[in-house]
C-alpha cells in the first residue's frame, strides 16, 4: 500500500521544480521526503515534539514545509485544490515561471471544491497540475459507488482541461507524464489534469478493516 503511494507521489515530485508550489492531501509524504523533508521531521510532527515546525497545533501526518515550497496539509477534503488554483493565478499575474500542483484522491474529487477549482483554472488559464490518485476506494466506498462515469479523467473534457490517465504504479510513466504536463502548463498557461490509477492494497487506516467491504480483493483475504 505504502509502496504504491510512494510510486505515484515520488514519481510526480521528481518531475517538478523547486519553484513549483505544492498543495498536498495527507497521502503525499513521498513528495515531502523527495523535497528534503526528513524522516526526523516526519516523526517530530507526528509526535508533536519540541522540534515540530507546526508546534503541535496540527494532527499527525499534517505536515508543513514552507522551506520546501509545500503548503500545510489540511484535514478537510479538497480545500487545497481551489487554494492551489488561486495561488497559480497569483503567480500568473506576477509573471512567475512556475506551476502550482494540487494532489487529491478520487474520493475528494466528489467534493464541490474540486469542480469549482477546475472550472476556475480553465477559465483563468492558470498553470495548475491537478494530480488525482485513484486507488479504488474512498475509505470503504468503492469507485463503483462513487461515480457512474469513466473515472476522474473523463471530467477534464467538460472543463476544457487537457487530461491524461496514467498507470500510477509505474514510476517512470508517472514521471514522464508529469514532466510533459508541467511543460504544457507553462508553455500554454493552462491547467492539466492527471489521473494516476493505483490500488489501495491495505486498510484505509489502523482503525479500518477493509475485509468487511472488499473481502477477496487482491491482498485482502483475511
Amino acid at each position: 500500500n505504502l509502496h504504491l503511494k510512494f510510486t505515484s507521489s515520488t514519481g510526480s515530485a521528481a518531475a517538478l521544480q523547486e519553484s513549483d508550489t505544492v498543495f498536498t492531501q495527507y497521502r503525499e509524504v513521498g513528495v515531502f521526503l523527495w523535497r528534503g523533508f526528513t524522516l526526523d521531521d516526519v516523526m517530530n510532527q507526528c509526535f508533536s515534539t519540541h522540534k515540530d515546525n507546526t508546534k503541535g497545533r496540527q494532527m499527525p501526518i499534517h505536515y508543513s514545509a514552507r522551506e520546501h515550497n509545500i503548503q500545510c496539509v489540511s484535514s478537510t477534503l479538497a480545500t487545497q485544490v481551489p487554494n492551489a488554483v488561486g495561488y497559480a493565478y497569483s503567480n500568473k499575474l506576477k509573471n512567475k515561471k512556475s506551476v502550482t500542483v494540487a494532489y487529491f484522491g478520487e474520493g475528494a474529487a466528489s467534493e464541490g471544491d474540486v469542480h469549482a477549482a477546475m472550472n476556475m483554472a480553465a477559465v483563468l488559464c492558470c498553470p495548475t497540475l491537478f494530480i488525482c490518485r485513484n486507488n479504488g476506494y474512498a475509505i470503504s466506498t468503492s469507485t463503483k459507488d462513487q461515480y457512474f462515469g469513466d473515472g476522474i479523467a473523463a471530467r477534464g473534457a467538460g472543463y476544457g482541461i487537457r487530461t491524461v490517465r496514467v498507470d500510477g504504479n509505474d514510476l517512470f510513466a508517472v514521471y514522464q507524464a508529469v514532466t510533459a504536463a508541467r511543460e504544457l502548463a507553462l508553455s500554454e498557461s493552462c491547467p492539466v489534469l492527471l489521473e494516476l490509477m493505483t490500488y489501495r492494497v491495505g486498510h484505509h487506516s489502523t482503525s479500518d478493516d477493509s475485509t468487511a467491504y472488499r473481502y477477496g480483493d487482491w491482498g485482502v483475504t483475511s
